[in-house]
């Protein structure tokens, strides 16, 4: 995960917003000192917020604190035919409205969520965060100053929202030197070429030139988690996907996403999901059902 500095092109204007459409979001780790609000709108694959990880799709809308690692990596496209990834971005700084703004005694409840921002905020389950993230969306057709006064009101609302969900733990290690960042992007790009594949430690400790016991601790104090836990949740993320979007057996399917042995399949989904793979293929049929 290269975790580098981002420059965000501010100019004398004390919010960035800007509309994201790309073929597919890439494996981007960074980090700035602005906040930063994002909302999917047609995208789904995994999101990377510190040291944890979820799932994401259409409706995904998160508040996250200055400096905070984070990414989007989109799944791999069904078809040719799948339309291209979006998503409306706004970025600010701590003092957009003036130094001391959030200080006021007013502005209380907007001081404390952008202080619980710090570990990233999920607002797409919930209604006020849906109903936001509406809102949200008008912001690019509106003039700068009309566009300042909604984000206020947007964040006056998110606020207010208990249903707020918290993504990450709040163990976020020391970001890298940028030396490090590179290696770290190094590993995780192979491992997501390769998750489905027995880890080759050894190989992966010459590409970063390192023994592998240094490799395994360097992992580590990089981002969290160690090698096997990071592969064993790409490989639940790809068994998901699978489990929902075809028809493939469950023992197909644990020996496709690299899991030998179908117990530890089972084992690992659980642990990683807090659900079975059946319990997963269960509840898709049950709404597709529904749906149809």
């Amino acid at each position: 995960m290269k975790a580098y500095f981002e420059k965000i092109p501010m100019g004398t204007s004390s919010l960035f917003l800007f509309e994201r459409r790309d073929e597919s979001f890439p494996f981007d780790w960074h980090y700035h000192p602005e906040f930063e609000l994002t909302l999917i709108v047609d995208s789904s694959g995994r999101r990377f917020v510190a040291d944890s990880s979820a799932d994401y799709g259409p409706g995904d809308f998160v508040l996250l604190g200055p400096n905070l690692p984070h990414s989007w990596r989109s799944a791999a496209a069904a078809s040719d035919l799948r339309p291209r990834h979006t998503a409306v971005v706004a970025q600010f700084r701590p003092d957009f409205l003036g130094p001391g703004f959030f200080e006021l005694d007013e502005m209380a409840p907007i001081a404390r969520l952008l202080k619980s921002s710090a570990l990233g905020l999920g607002f797409g389950h919930t209604a006020a965060g849906r109903d936001a993230a509406e809102r949200f969306m008008q912001l690019s057709s509106l003039p700068p100053t009309r566009r300042v006064i909604l984000l206020l009101s947007i964040l006056c609302d998110l606020a207010n929202d208990p249903g707020a969900q918290r993504l990450s733990t709040g163990h976020v290690l020391p970001l890298c030197r940028p030396d490090d960042q590179e290696r770290i992007n190094v590993l995780c790009r192979q491992l997501e070429r390769s998750f489905n594949e027995e880890v080759d430690f050894k190989a992966l400790a010459r590409l970063i030139h390192m023994d592998q016991a240094s490799l395994c601790r360097f992992f580590k104090r990089a981002t969290g988690r160690t090698l096997t836990t990071y592969v064993t949740e790409l490989r639940v993320a790809a068994a998901a996907r699978l489990l929902i979007e075809t028809d493939l057996s469950l023992l197909e399917i644990s020996f496709r996403v690299g899991f030998g042995n179908y117990s530890n399949f089972n084992r690992q989904f659980k642990k990683v999901r807090g659900l079975t793979p059946k319990d997963v293929r269960r509840q898709f049929h049950v709404v597709e059902t529904v749906a149809s």
